[in-house]
């Protein structure tokens, strides 16, 4: 009775176990581009930018994220009126930021901090999908 008894918690607990692993299994997310742009879009992607590096709007070109999954965007550089650099030399580096999906959720990355900034407006596929070739 016992030894019955035994089995089939061990058999139950082995059966949890498999089941928990199935799940702890992570999506990867994978570098995207965009499907299609709009101003709404490339606000979401100005504002979210914004938010990472401090300062003001980026500017971004119309087609940002269309045809290639990163940008750098550089700091802004204060200047007198002489066009010199306030403070001396600008030694700031570009940021990098990475638009990728996630379980079919669009997000972008920014490098240097790891931190990632969901997008609701953005539509986006994996770049590799779009782009086989790169």
């Amino acid at each position: 009775m016992k030894t019955t008894l035994f089995l089939k918690y061990t058999t139950l607990g082995s059966m949890l176990l498999i089941v928990s692993a199935c799940q702890q299994v992570q999506a990867v997310a994978e570098p995207a581009v965009l499907i299609e742009t709009s101003p709404e879009v490339k606000l979401e992607l100005q504002q979210q930018i914004q938010k990472a590096v401090g300062g003001p709007l980026v500017k971004l070109a119309d087609n940002a994220y269309l045809f290639e999954s990163q940008i750098w965007v550089e700091s802004a550089v204060l200047r007198d009126d002489k066009g010199r650099p306030l403070d001396g030399r600008h030694m700031d580096l570009a940021n990098l930021f990475i638009l990728q999906i996630e379980q079919g959720q669009c997000q972008l990355k920014h490098n240097k901090s790891g931190q990632l900034f969901a997008l609701t407006k953005a539509k986006c596929m994996a770049e590799k999908q779009r782009f086989p070739e790169k």
